[in-house]
């Protein structure tokens, strides 16, 4: 019984590290197909927001980390973490994360945000 708990936690640990990835920049910018953002991008955001200085960056600067973003409006930049379509043509799911600058250009802000349909 003893290895049989060992066995499920060594196997609930195995699962939880490999979810989760260090932020690699070109893996991070690696193509995919056309509206879909790469899957590991979801997966090294935690290391990227953890380990980064992101506030305070330059627009350049970023976009040499980061690559073009997927949007863009007047103070907003945004790269695809996830997108789902289901079984429809519309999106019942994204995960985006946004960043906010000064109108000097300056990072002031990030957040992940996830909407659900």
């Amino acid at each position: 019984m003893k290895k049989l708990i060992g066995v499920i936690y060594c196997a609930l640990l195995l699962i939880i590290v490999s979810c989760k990835s260090k932020f690699d920049k070109a893996k991070w910018d690696e193509p995919t197909d056309a509206g879909f953002p790469p899957e590991w991008r979801s997966q090294m955001v935690e290391d990227l927001t953890s380990n980064h200085k992101l506030t305070g960056l330059k627009y350049g600067e970023l976009i040499d980390l980061l690559g073009i973003p997927d949007n863009r409006d007047s103070n907003t930049v945004i790269y695809k973490l996830e997108l789902d379509y289901g079984s429809d043509i519309d999106p019942v799911y994204s995960k985006n994360l946004e960043f906010t600058f000064s109108k000097d250009s300056i990072i002031t802000a990030y957040k992940i945000r996830e909407w659900k349909h």
